[in-house]
């Protein structure tokens, strides 16, 4: 059983207007309309003056229906639709099976490089349009507003022109389970995605459990054999280095006893250079104090003491020679002796490489061992993090088609399918072969604080002030009428007759209503008297 609602065309801002009728509406509106009436322009080709064929109240019919805690709202001409898209995600079940088939870490490290891309390369997006679904949040949020104002229709509406509805009960609980069916699903996907990244975690960390007890087996096992092959390795150096060691000291005496000669005989050399060197120094001495005496015998002691100048003179060079031939065969005795000493241990770093060769190959093996499970664990890291920052996208994407559709319901619940019927004016203007509508949007009647300061504007503004649309949401809304109109020629046709039959212009309770009207207004002082006279002409030609 649906409820039926009707809404109010004109409600008063603030506190109200006093006196305000459904004449005063009715008035106002036909003002409204015959000021956007075109007249003749030009003139040299002037054009003649539309007509205003009709001006009629009409019901655009917008479902309520209840749907997840909340209120959906469907367009009842089934204008309006929405298409609803969610990314389609690949088979979750069919990765949970082969993670759960890997039974060890190597076949589990195979199953995440073979699945690394796998939620990243989405199958498809999966599309459901919705007939007459309504999911402007604008709009939404004004009608919701709006409803407030509501009334239960307890008897039939007379002369206004009802829209029927084009979508049916039937056909509204088909959408919404649809909906609900499309919603579940969703959810089902989220769950199912969450679900399979808390079983990737814990796949993960019990493989890397697993692979962290194969590191300290490797190590337990080659740290046994390392010890037992090290203490053999020891004793084996332990003898090479004793027995080389042995060598370069059999070498090293050898050299010593010839270097010790060497560095006597140089002693020697420089012991003489210096005695010869004192000498000199005496000479030079001596010959300076005879030169400073010159006697006869002075003289013959100076002669003595240049020829032994001259001598040791001449034997300073020698012994210098022979020191530094002395430090030359020192260097060479010294360079014989380090290059066999060296060439010794050289021979024995290489036996004592061998004998550990086996002991280092053991320590890379496991080194080896060791990095390559290190480098299994790094990877099933990398890859489960990659695999579940692309399961986080997909969650995201399900998370927002999910508040995509929750934001559809308005959050004021209904109780069953509710039709509600919003009113508006709508007018056909002719010239010629030319035909047009206007559509005029439920209105806000404003206070009377700004009607006071509008009182000296002209014309249509002052009225425009007076009687404004109540929200551009709505009024888009409606203005899709005249689309549906101009596109559809039967609709077009049912519209028309429906307008001329119940124009407030025609009937005669409702001309009369709107003459009303018109005077209150311009007892007002909202009309001028010629707007006045001019739009009870207006009337007098449809009486």
């Amino acid at each position: 059983m649906k409820t039926k609602l009707v809404l109010p065309f004109a409600a008063s801002a603030r506190s109200g207007i006093q006196g305000f009728t459904k004449n005063i509406e009715m008035a106002a509106v036909l003002y409204l309309a015959e000021s956007d009436r075109k007249k003749g322009e030009g003139h040299i080709l002037r054009k003649s003056d539309e007509k205003l064929v009709f001006l009629a109240e009409g019901h655009y019919p917008i479902w309520l229906v209840p749907w997840s805690g909340g209120t959906l709202l469907f367009d009842g001409l089934g204008v309006s639709t929405q298409t609803l898209s969610h990314d389609t995600v690949p088979d979750i079940g069919a990765f949970k099976k082969d993670i759960q088939n890997a039974r060890t870490s190597e076949a589990y490290s195979t199953v995440l490089s073979r699945n690394a891309n796998y939620f990243k390369k989405f199958i498809g997006e999966e599309e459901k349009t919705v007939e007459g679904l309504i999911s402007s949040p604008d709009f939404m949020r004004d009608f919701s507003t709006y409803l407030f104002e509501a009334k239960e229709i307890e008897r039939p509406m007379v002369s206004k022109t009802l829209l029927s509805p084009t979508i049916s009960q039937s056909g509204l609980s088909a959408s919404v389970a649809e909906l609900s069916r499309a919603r579940a699903g969703i959810e089902d996907d989220a769950r199912n995605i969450d679900a399979g990244m808390r079983m990737l975690n814990m796949a993960t960390k019990e493989n890397v459990k697993a692979v962290r007890t194969e590191i300290k087996q490797i190590r337990k096992g080659s740290d046994k054999r390392i010890r037992k092959v090290k203490r053999s390795a020891a004793r084996r150096t332990r003898r090479i280095r004793v027995m080389y060691n042995k060598r370069i000291a059999t070498i090293s005496r050898r050299f010593q006893k010839q270097l010790r000669l060497l560095h006597k005989d140089r002693v020697k050399y420089e012991k003489m250079w210096r005695l010869q060197r004192a000498e000199l120094n005496r000479c030079e001495a001596k010959i300076k104090s005879c030169r400073r005496r010159r006697t006869r015998r002075i003289k013959r002691a100076e002669t003595r003491w240049a020829k032994r100048l001259e001598r040791a003179k001449k034997k300073l060079p020698v012994l210098e020679k022979s020191i530094r031939e002395a430090d030359k065969k020192v260097a060479k005795v010294q360079s014989v002796r380090d290059s066999e000493i060296s060439e010794l241990r050289l021979k024995c770093d290489a036996r004592v490489e061998e004998a550990t060769k086996i002991l280092r190959k053991l320590k890379a093996s496991r080194e080896a061992d060791i990095r390559i499970k290190q480098q299994e664990i790094a990877s099933l890291d990398t890859t489960t993090s990659l695999i579940i920052n692309q399961m986080h996208e997909l969650a995201r994407s399900k998370t927002a088609a999910l508040n995509r559709f929750d934001t559809m319901a308005s959050p004021r619940r209904k109780k069953g399918h509710t039709l509600v019927h919003m009113p508006f004016y709508f007018a056909r203007y002719e010239r010629e072969a030319e035909k047009r509508y206007v559509v005029y949007p439920p209105s806000i009647v404003n206070n009377m604080g700004i009607l006071t300061r509008m009182k000296g504007a002209m014309g249509s503004t002052r009225m425009k002030a007076f009687l404004r649309p109540r929200s551009k949401a709505v009024s888009l809304f409606l203005n899709q009428l005249v689309t549906l109109i101009e596109k559809d020629s039967t609709f077009e046709k049912e519209v028309t007759e429906a307008g001329i039959q119940n124009s407030v212009l025609r009937q005669k309770k409702l001309r009369m209503g709107v003459k009303r009207g018109l005077k209150q207004l311009h007892d007002e002082n909202w009309l001028s008297k010629d707007e006045f006279q001019t739009l009870g002409k207006l009337l007098y030609v449809y009486a």
